[in-house]
Parts: C-alpha cells; structure tokens; sequence
C-alpha cells in the first residue's frame, strides 16, 4: 500500500525505499508476484467512500516496483478502485509501461477475469486473480473497467479453464476478516473450489496478519500472508509477513520455503535470530490444524512434498 504514512518515506528517502530489506529475496525468483493495494494515478478522482480509506499512489512507483524485480501484480482487491476506473485504467498503463503485467482487473468483466499467463523455460505458469469484498463508492457496471469480483457460480469454470491452458496455476484472493488469524468458512469453500478445479496454489491477503496454511488434496493454500509495505502496526501482529518462494517441477510444487518478515516503518526486512523464530513458530502453529507439516530450519520454514 503505497499511500498515506508509507508515502512520506517514499518522498523523502526515494521510492526505492521500501524493497531495499527484501529486494535480494525478489529478484530471486523467475517469477516475482504482490498484491497492489492502491491506485498508481496522478489525478484525484475519489470515490465516495470514508476519505481515510481511499489511496493513492505516485505513478513513479511503477518503476521501483519493477527494479525491485515484480514480474505481476494482483490488482484485485477494495483499494484498486479508490480513484474510480480512471484510476484502475491509470494504473494498468503505468505498470504495464514499466514491465509489470497486472492480473484481477481488466476495462471490462470479462478482462478482468482473463487469466495471465508467463512462460518460464518449460513451464506456462497460470495467474488468476479474485477479491471478495465489493468495491465502495462506485456503481458496478459490468461492460466497464474494474476488478475481478469473486463469485462462486462461476468461479470453478474459470479456474478449470485456465488449468486447461498451464503447467502451473496461482490463484489470488483478497477475502477474509481484517485482524482474524484464522480462515472463515467462505475463505476455505473458495479455497477448495480453487483446488479442486486445478489451482496448484492458492495465495490470500486483506486480513492484515499472518493466517496459517493448509495443505489440501496435496494443493497448497496460503490463508493470508499479511501486510508487506505498510502504515499501521497496530494491533499486535501486523507488523509480522511473510515471503513465499515456491519451487516447481513437471509434477507440482516440489518445495516451499518461507521466509520470515518484520515491518519497520513501512518497509518488510527479513526477520532474523529470535524475531524469525518467534513469527516462524507462530505460523506453523496457527497452520497446525490444517494438515500442514512445516519445518523449521536456519531462519526459514519448508514444506515439501
């Protein structure tokens, strides 16, 4: 969330300033993937909804996101619209004109809930991404530009036909309780609905902090990772992340390795000694009755298969 407290550091120490702590971490993988949670536009155009809670970030943000080796941002969830569909149509176009390939909203329905697709050497990995909460402050209408809304009737389809078209399938959704450590029931029907018509992966955010994973029919479900370049670390527990880095291999995902994270004054570093023990230990208790088997080794915790 590039606006409010985050964007008074970005003007005075440079809009490179958040990923410094974790951008070693990104430019890792051969696909680097976050949720944007804010419009990046130069014009004001807010919708009507509490003015504490509509964002906007500068347009300069699409090139630091790119240096800081972002392949694609989520666009679904209920800030993208926070300056209405010019804002959305804004920032397709910055992102897009940096490198960034945008996925959960589109200029119409349909495109917003168009999979994107990224080919790595011998793998066609899958995207598709969905938010749960109706954006505020605007009238929906179908044939125009906005996010891709969750909707059960027809999310099974969707997922299988993408999974028709790919090695690999992530799916995104902003969905839960803000502040709950643990799924809701809709979280996990969704989930599962997501597994069983061909998501490999399933990634969650809006809640604000860490919920646990779950393992499921052999598919992984990340709950919710909690915040990452963020304001506001109250209550106790959003100042606590996590990265996930997913290995691949012709059969599935082959290893996952979690990395600890500690948000200090709006910028994600890694968590080291007792810091990364303390929020590693949390997480794989809080996935414990899930099924999941996380163990925790130098720093990082794995799952494998």
């Amino acid at each position: 969330m590039l606006d409010r407290g985050v964007s008074m550091y970005l003007e005075e120490k440079g809009y490179d300033y958040p990923y410094t702590g974790i951008k070693e971490e990104i430019i890792k993988g051969d696909i680097s993937v976050a949720n944007l949670e804010c419009p990046l536009t130069d014009k004001v155009n807010p919708v009507l909804k509490r003015p504490e809670l509509i964002f906007r970030g500068n347009k300069l943000n699409g090139v630091a996101l790119k240096d800081a080796g972002f392949d694609l941002m989520n666009l679904a969830n209920n800030h993208t619209m926070d300056q209405g569909r010019e804002g959305l149509t804004d920032t397709i176009k910055v992102l897009t004109g940096s490198g960034i390939l945008t996925v959960g909203a589109g200029k119409s329905r349909s495109e917003a809930r168009r999979p994107v697709f990224i080919k790595k050497g011998w793998a066609r990995i899958g995207f598709l991404g969905y938010c749960d909460f109706p954006p505020e402050g605007y009238i929906y209408d179908e044939d125009k530009a906005d996010v891709a809304r969750a909707d059960m009737k027809s999310l099974g389809e969707e997922v299988k036909a993408a999974r028709e078209q790919c090695d690999f399938l992530v799916i995104s959704f902003h969905w839960g309780k803000e502040f709950d450590r643990y799924p809701g029931d809709r979280q996990r029907k969704m989930a599962y609905t997501a597994v069983e018509n061909g998501a490999d992966i399933v990634i969650g955010h809006h809640p604000h902090v860490l919920q646990g994973m779950e393992k499921y029919k052999g598919k992984l479900i990340f709950y919710s990772l909690g915040n990452f370049v963020f304001d506001r670390q109250l209550p106790e527990g959003t100042e606590e992340s996590v990265i996930i880095d997913i290995a691949v291999d012709r059969v599935g995902w082959k290893e996952t390795r979690i990395i600890p994270v500690d948000i200090e004054a709006c910028r994600p570093v890694i968590a080291q000694g007792q810091a990364a023990e303390v929020i590693l230990e949390k997480y794989k208790a809080g996935s414990r009755d899930y099924g999941a088997d996380i163990d925790i080794i130098s720093g990082a915790a794995y799952i494998t298969r």
